[in-house]
């Protein structure tokens, strides 16, 4: 792909994976990690700057002008228990990195590392974003208000995954993961004793109602062709086993692959819910927050990181839209205006806990993935600034 010549420190990306492992912290409060991060950082002599509290933008300049790639990697941890005993397990009671993000960030310091030692050789700039908060607090949103989701040639992101082996990965062509829209649904109807209930409106009924009707909208609404999921994860109502509820809340989520399809089901479940709260004698309120857009990959980078992994890995363990899924990432930001592609990198090996699912109590992802996830962070930047 280049002629660059470069070094992967594999110590250092499978200690530094190992110290964030064991100090997880979650989404927006990952203020330890982003002070280690910044320390890294400007010990390779690459400047920075914060973003909102705990997000950090950084960048590294070639001997002089030319394209810009930006690498971008997940910082946050989740709100669980580990399960895995091993000797670096999280020393935070109730979180842990389930997702992979310790072996991303990991993976993005230790690209940082070998750019930085190689600036002198090559033109044109490469941005970092080391980005908080992609669990639940959509933290790239935090990078586009300050325009840094702009202005670059392409943008390149990795994330393992325990459903393809260890030295290979998966990459898709157009759409590659969902939109993510959270909902809430807050029914209001009159309270009563449950030995009265002529004098009251259940809520409760009407949001359960509410609950069996939603998931089976896109079928209602989509052609056999089109792709989205509607799902409810929350209902709470009720103060006492004999009193009707006079108010009941539902929370869920939407996941579509495209706009229109996201908007079309916006309306649905705002008439549904509305509708079916009113034929009870009770009123809906509906509201909406979008956390990403569907991430969509650009052909053009696709087949770059295409060629770009089967030059490391063998085009045989290059497994091409084969991993498309109603899962979300908002990494879908920095491809929303500018060209980039997500890459998803096999961390699956029998002999341990790798083919768990993300979010898994005992998963442990093979620390093989992590040279391949720098090098390709490397291997990507350098192809597109040589081109």
């Amino acid at each position: 792909m280049s002629d660059f010549s470069y070094k992967v420190d594999e110590e250092y990306i499978r200690d530094t994976r190992r110290y964030l492992h064991s100090h997880p912290e979650l989404s927006g409060q990952e203020y330890a990690t982003a002070a280690f991060i910044r320390c890294e950082l400007e010990r390779f002599g690459i400047l920075y700057r914060n973003v909102d509290k705990t997000g950090t933008w950084a960048r590294i300049d070639g001997k002089s002008d030319g394209k810009c790639v930006l690498l971008r990697a997940d910082i946050d941890a989740l709100p669980m228990q580990e399960e895995t005993g091993l000797d670096y397990a999280s020393k935070t009671q109730g979180v842990m990195h389930a997702c992979g993000h310790d072996f991303h960030t990991a993976a993005l310091l230790g690209a940082a590392k070998s750019l930085s030692e190689i600036r002198d050789i090559f033109y044109g700039t490469i941005f970092l974003a080391f980005q908080h908060a992609e669990e639940f607090g959509h933290g790239s949103q935090h990078f586009a208000q300050i325009g840094l989701t702009r202005g670059y040639d392409r943008a390149f992101g990795v994330h393992i995954t325990p459903f393809f082996p260890v030295g290979s990965v998966a990459i898709n062509n157009g759409a590659d993961m969902a939109s993510c829209d959270y909902f809430k649904i807050a029914v209001t109807g009159k309270a009563s004793h449950i030995t009265k209930p002529h004098l009251g409106i259940n809520a409760l009924t009407a949001a359960a109602e509410i609950a069996l009707k939603l998931p089976g909208l896109p079928a209602t609404v989509l052609s056999p062709l089109e792709n989205a999921l509607v799902g409810v994860g929350k209902l709470q109502a009720g103060s006492s086993y004999n009193i009707m509820a006079g108010e009941a809340v539902l929370e869920g989520s939407l996941r579509a692959f495209s706009e229109e399809v996201r908007a079309r089901l916006i309306e649905k479940i705002t008439q549904t819910a509305k509708s079916v709260a009113q034929s009870s004698g009770a009123q809906a309120e509906v509201y909406f927050e979008n956390f990403t857009p569907a991430l969509v990959n650009d052909s053009d980078a696709f087949k770059e990181a295409v060629a770009v992994s089967s030059e490391l890995l063998g085009a045989e363990h290059v497994y091409q839209n084969q991993s498309k899924d109603f899962g979300s990432d908002d990494f879908a930001e920095y491809l929303r205006y500018e060209k980039g592609v997500y890459v998803h990198v096999g961390a699956a090996n029998e002999q341990v806990n790798s083919r768990l699912p993300l979010h898994a109590s005992s998963l442990t992802p093979d620390e093989g993935a992590l040279r391949i996830a720098t090098e390709l962070h490397v291997r990507y930047a350098l192809h597109i600034l040589s081109n």
